[in-house]
């Protein structure tokens, strides 16, 4: 398909509201996990919220050159052993090692953002 025609083909599709989606997708995720019913999502469709949510919030950070914080109420719907297990897996998929995370993990913030502070607004 030509560049021309994707475009067309794209702008004639009804724009998705990200909120309403992003909303809908975390309630029956929060609800699976509560259930003990993780199976209702599919590895490749857990690989493809987490690829997005991802390359969004890197993108985010650099575009907009500010840090916020990369989850909701962090500690308490979220724990540091979710936190550990994801990350080590996103390490590993990337070929990555602790290391290679230490480099980033020290690099300079903005100037007036310090190292851990979160900006809790919304865009």
């Amino acid at each position: 398909m030509s560049l021309s025609k994707l475009k067309a083909s794209q702008s004639t599709q009804p724009e998705v509201d990200s909120a309403e989606a992003a909303q809908a997708i975390f309630k029956a995720a929060l609800e699976a996990v509560e259930a003990g019913e993780t199976q209702r999502f599919s590895e490749e469709t857990v690989q493809k919220l987490m690829t997005a949510a991802v390359k969004l919030f890197a993108a985010k950070v650099e575009q907009e050159d500010r840090f916020f914080s990369p989850l909701l109420d962090p500690g308490k719907l979220v724990t540091p052993t979710d936190v550990v297990v994801t990350v080590s897996e996103i390490l590993r998929a990337v070929n990555l090692n602790t290391f290679d995370l230490a480099m980033w993990f020290n690099r300079p913030r903005p100037p007036g953002e310090e190292e851990g502070s979160r900006d809790e607004g919304s865009s």
